[in-house]
């Protein structure tokens, strides 16, 4: 995936933290020594062990949650091979071993939302079979949040080159679901910001349009952690006619604005019936057996926000005709700890297996798409 050196270096590793801190020990030594004989060296010593103690207490604060995982990472450089938008249309294509990353716009046509990018994965398929269609996971970021978090923190690329060489080859998404780092969208329409109609509306089309993919719910799946994991397992139950398969990695399982939920909503005469259309945990209950839908929950034992949500939507789901569901708990917290292996593991769940009956299948379904696009 990148070649060896210091930009592979894992910087979240026992030995690391270990390191700084002994260099850290060591200078402040070093200044204590000195402090009478060499007084300039021991004030530059003082100031590195000063640099060394934050960059080993942020480290500590970076190996609790997973986010950068290498010090490519931190330092803002790509970790993940890339390749070129020409490439991704047919012009010029060359082999891409573990599959790329592109960035592609995505423009709010119907939501408003205006032209966000989306960072998106394709495996190496895409580049050696010009005819063959993948399907398309949707990767929802949590919040604070930006897509490229699933490709730092959640290694999405390398779970997209293990999955195609495991016969599983598959494009994965990951738009922008917020205008900014800190603004919680929560993935639904509120006043100034239509999130839920850009996802629905405009960026599955636009990807559907421009890239070649199986259009099919039975080939989409929405995935999320987080605040992305209550938009996947809410957008993808109220919009079962697109999507036939959800990976929530610790979601809650109502709507959690800090502002309320006039806040995210907005003031309205129906603002309690709103609320509770967004809210799994009310509405699962009367969801009916069709489409059949896949379901699976991934959470930590140890993570006090999500844990009983989780739970709970598991137990209720698979009482619901139709879903079949999936509960899986591991050790850890709410963080990319637990997100990376459940992405992961999520995916080999959920994404489907490339043989000669899937590609007919592919086949009669992009005949149906095209036939409903001819008649619009």
């Amino acid at each position: 995936m990148t070649g060896a050196g210091l930009g592979s270096l894992a910087i979240i590793g026992k030995w690391f933290l270990l390191s700084l801190a002994g260099l850290t020990a060591i200078c402040g030594a070093g200044c204590a020594l000195l402090a009478r004989r060499e007084r300039a060296v021991s004030v530059g010593l003082g100031s590195l062990a000063l640099l060394l103690t934050l960059a080993t207490v942020a480290d500590l604060v970076n190996a609790h949650y997973g986010y950068l995982p290498r010090f490519d990472d931190v330092i803002g450089v790509k970790s993940w091979p890339t390749a070129s938008a020409r490439e991704i249309v047919g012009q010029a294509p060359r082999p891409h071993p573990d599959g790329s990353v592109v960035g592609l716009p995505v423009t709010g046509v119907h939501s408003g939302f205006g032209t966000q990018e989306a960072l998106v994965y394709f495996p190496p398929q895409y580049f050696t079979e010009p005819h063959t269609r993948f399907p398309v996971v949707y990767l929802l970021h949590g919040s604070p949040g930006v897509p490229v978090d699933w490709y730092r923190g959640g290694q999405a690329a390398q779970v997209g080159a293990m999955l195609a060489h495991d016969g599983q080859p598959a494009i994965l998404v990951a738009p922008r679901l917020s205008h900014g780092w800190l603004d919680d969208s929560e993935c639904v329409d509120r006043p100034g910001e239509h999130v839920e109609t850009y996802l629905v509306d405009d960026v599955i089309p636009t990807v559907d349009a421009r890239l070649r993919t199986i259009p099919d719910r039975a080939d989409r799946i929405l995935a999320g952690m987080s605040a992305g994991g209550y938009c996947a397992l809410n957008l993808g139950l109220r919009h079962r006619d697109l999507i036939a398969t959800i990976v929530d990695m610790s979601g809650m399982t109502r709507p959690t604005h800090d502002g309320g939920m006039a806040g995210l909503f907005g003031n309205r005469p129906d603002l309690a019936f709103v609320a509770a259309a967004n809210a799994p945990a009310l509405y699962a209950l009367a969801l009916p057996p069709d489409p059949p839908m896949r379901v699976w929950l991934d959470c930590g034992r140890g993570d006090r926000e999500s844990l009983d949500d989780t739970r709970n939507m598991a137990l209720t789901l698979s009482r619901r005709p139709g879903f079949t569901t999936v509960l899986r708990l591991r050790p850890g917290g709410h963080d990319f700890n637990v997100w990376r292996p459940a992405l992961r593991d999520g995916l080999q769940w959920a994404v489907p297996t490339a043989s000669p009956a899937s590609a007919d299948r592919h086949t009669r379904v992009l005949q149906r798409h095209h036939a409903r696009v001819a008649a619009a």
